[in-house]
């Protein structure tokens, strides 16, 4: 054979096991509890690359008092969108100093693919069921408080 199909074949196979590896290992999800407003929630914690990228995404519908706390290694602008989603969400984006900066209220699936987001830097996002937020009073300026570390 020749020498550049046999190297793309070496290469070709070497992405496909990565590929799967990187499928099938197993990705421990974190689970703690957070109030805001006074309200306390149980999360999963999305602190790796994977989880992020898989959010809630397939996720069965959470049980109100349940969401996804999203934290990233740096501030930065950070979009969301409803790809994959089977119940619509309300997206809180969260500064350094654990306090709601943004809230995006009522995303449904259909809404896919658009992207949502906020100017203003944030490090951390939670994601709970639509009308949590109205039902619960969350707002702007509320701060995140870990109940259990």
């Amino acid at each position: 054979m020749n020498q550049k199909i046999i190297i793309t074949i070496i290469i070709l196979v070497v992405v496909v096991f990565f590929s799967v590896f990187l499928l099938f290992s197993p990705h421990k999800i974190e689970i703690k509890e957070l109030s805001v407003d006074g309200k306390t929630f149980v999360v999963e914690i999305a602190d790796t690359s994977y989880l992020q990228m898989k959010g809630l995404s397939g996720h069965k519908p959470l049980a109100e008092n349940q969401g996804m706390f999203f934290v990233f290694p740096d501030q930065s602008i950070h979009s969301f969108w409803m790809k994959d989603m089977l119940f619509p969400l309300d997206i809180i984006w969260i500064s350094q100093d654990l306090k709601i900066s943004h809230i995006e209220k009522n995303l449904s699936p259909e809404t896919y693919p658009t992207a949502y987001g906020t100017s203003t830097l944030s490090q951390y996002v939670l994601e709970i069921s639509a009308g949590l937020t109205e039902k619960y009073n969350i707002k702007i300026g509320d701060s995140i408080i870990f109940v259990k570390e």
